[in-house]
């Protein structure tokens, strides 16, 4: 699904790269995997991405970031995927909240 680059802070790309890059070194900084090669347990190729861990897009404050390859990205979000899957996407950041 391609991202809706409006819906984030205007310097995303440049927040993104500082997270991936600088502050991970660019592995996952859950499970370690490297950008660009492939997973240790999967065996696809690994992807950075930057995650909200409080899943609010305007809350762009490092602490509340991580960059996580896919898996960990994906079973992170997973709670809010199925909420999606029952309740519709206009919940997505509005009701789900967890615990960290």
């Amino acid at each position: 699904m391609p991202i809706n680059y409006k819906k984030y802070h205007p310097k995303w790309s440049l927040i993104s790269r500082l997270i991936r890059f600088h502050r991970a070194g660019n592995k996952c900084e859950w499970c370690g995997a490297e950008n660009h090669k492939p997973h240790p347990k999967t065996g696809s190729k690994v992807i950075l991405t930057v995650a909200h861990l409080d899943r609010d897009r305007t809350n762009n404050r490092f602490h509340n970031l991580k960059a996580l390859c896919q898996r960990c990205h994906l079973n992170y979000d997973r709670p809010s995927h199925i909420q999606n899957r029952k309740y519709g996407t206009e919940h997505k950041y509005s009701t789900l909240r967890l615990d960290l």
